[in-house]
């Protein structure tokens, strides 16, 4: 009799017990609004009780919207597919963990938007999850910006619709016969000639493809489409276009396109927003573009967009450039180099003679050398955990390390050269004198990663094998 109620009681308090182990709580800390064009921060505190071993926070952002990690308690932090990721073999120890990263917003992006999400771990050997409780944001756009007030320079007038001098708009994107969207896009160049670039964000669920390129390389991955030329066309205005194409079950999301058009001048890297225009570009004719007389229009802005890009890209001969991304450098010690080199590399920012591993090693540091148009660094190594100059000595690195996140990884880079060819000649001077042998070129924009591709456009220099 006294075993039939005990066993039950001691069933119900072990129960009870597993209850409050795995009671696990989200909080989502992140602004009620926000404006188009800017970033925010978004910050998850993780309430997890002593869940130990596999665990994944995961949020999907509205199309317009790209995360970039700031804070990832040791977790792998991804952004692909419009999803944020942050995943861990084993969970940190700490019963309350905080992760956080930036949201930047596309200039075009305006309205209310909804964020919420999930942590996922594992609970007696079962996946559990917890919800993340939802968030409002609202994104004060740009009138200007989302083509909804009329530009008061413009010099150009395409079926009743304004365009400046430099200009991009896009048709809005219709259905085809095959359920296909058909997005065309229009770019008023003037007598621009040489790096130009669109770039669109889709919204997930399909593939795109190329219909008109215009001479361009399309590239299309992870919702981002590009037309990249190396020279744009000689014609003053032109269209190219692509198509949607469903892939499986579409999401239940609002349809949204956010594009740029890049293009350098003075080898800078110049940014107009897209907008979506009532026009018909299907049979666009030139001649009736119909030039007008205004007043001086204003420079664009300049800046510079944050992009994932692929981690190999190829130049117009198919000669691939340095990947983006490396693998920590885990490479043994070697002996030290007994003698000084002969080998001496200069530039505006950067003038050192080379020493043996017995000189004076430059610490690492994140501050930003003073960067404007394009440049390239050597990087050294990458990885998500942190490490000191110590590591940097045992490898004979005798040079200042710079340290920087970028897609959720610390990467470390020495010099800072204008020059591709420079930068290509010192990558083998540390292939040569360190144990380090996948050190690669990284290549720069006003101080913010652009592929070596880019830059070599941009800055209208030659690819260097």
């Amino acid at each position: 009799m006294f075993r039939s109620i005990f066993v039950p009681i001691i069933i119900s308090v072990l129960s009870l017990f597993n209850f409050f182990a795995s009671d696990v709580s989200i909080l989502l800390n992140m602004p009620s609004t926000a404006n188009a064009g800017d970033e925010f921060l978004v910050e998850v505190t993780i309430s997890k009780g002593d869940i130990e071993g596999f665990a994944r926070f995961q949020q999907d952002l509205p199309v317009g919207f790209t995360a970039v990690a700031r804070q990832t308690a040791n977790g792998d932090f991804r952004f692909e597919d419009q999803k944020v990721k942050i995943q861990w073999m084993k969970v940190p120890y700490d019963r309350e963990i905080i992760i956080s990263y930036a949201i930047q917003v596309a200039p075009t992006i305006s309205g209310d938007f909804s964020f919420d999400g999930k942590f996922s771990y594992i609970l007696e050997n079962g996946v559990q999850a917890a919800i993340v409780p939802s968030k409002s944001i609202t994104i004060m756009g740009d009138a200007l910006a989302a083509g909804t007030a009329e530009a008061a320079n413009t010099t150009y007038s395409y079926q009743n619709v304004n365009l400046k001098n430099i200009d991009c708009i896009r048709q809005k994107p219709y259905l085809n016969e095959s359920n296909e969207v058909v997005v065309n896009m229009m770019v008023n160049k003037g007598n621009l000639e040489g790096f130009g670039k669109i770039q669109e964000q889709i919204p997930r669920g399909y593939k795109a493809i190329s219909l008109r390129s215009k001479n361009s390389i399309f590239t299309f991955k992870n919702s981002i489409i590009k037309f990249l030329w190396m020279n744009m066309p000689k014609d003053k205005q032109f269209v190219v276009s692509y198509k949607l194409v469903p892939e499986g079950e579409i999401p239940d999301q609002e349809f949204i396109i956010a594009g740029t058009f890049s293009y350098a001048e003075n080898e800078r890297t110049k940014i107009i927003n897209i907008a979506d225009r009532e026009v018909d570009l299907d049979n666009f004719k030139g001649d009736e573009l119909v030039a007008q007389t205004t007043t001086t229009e204003p420079e664009p802005v300049v800046t510079t967009p944050v992009v994932t890009e692929p981690s190999n890209t190829y130049v117009a001969d198919n000669t691939p450039v340095e990947p983006v991304v490396t693998t920590p450098v885990e490479t043994p010690v070697s002996k030290p180099v007994e003698t000084k080199t002969e080998n001496t590399y200069s530039n505006s920012h950067y003038t050192q003679a080379k020493e043996p591993v017995g000189g004076n090693l430059a610490g690492i540091t994140d501050i930003p050398m003073p960067e404007n148009g394009v440049g390239y660094r050597v990087q050294i190594a990458a990885g998500h955990n942190l490490v000191d100059e110590n590591y940097f000595k045992k490898l004979n690195v005798t040079d200042d390390v710079q340290i920087e996140i970028h897609e959720g990884w610390h990467k470390y880079t020495v010099g800072n050269f204008p020059q591709y060819r420079d930068a290509r000649d010192y990558r083998v001077y540390v292939w040569n004198n360190t144990p380090i042998h996948d050190a690669f070129v990284a290549a720069y924009n006003s101080g913010l990663r652009i592929t070596v591709q880019e830059a070599l456009m941009i800055a209208n220099q030659k690819w260097y094998q």
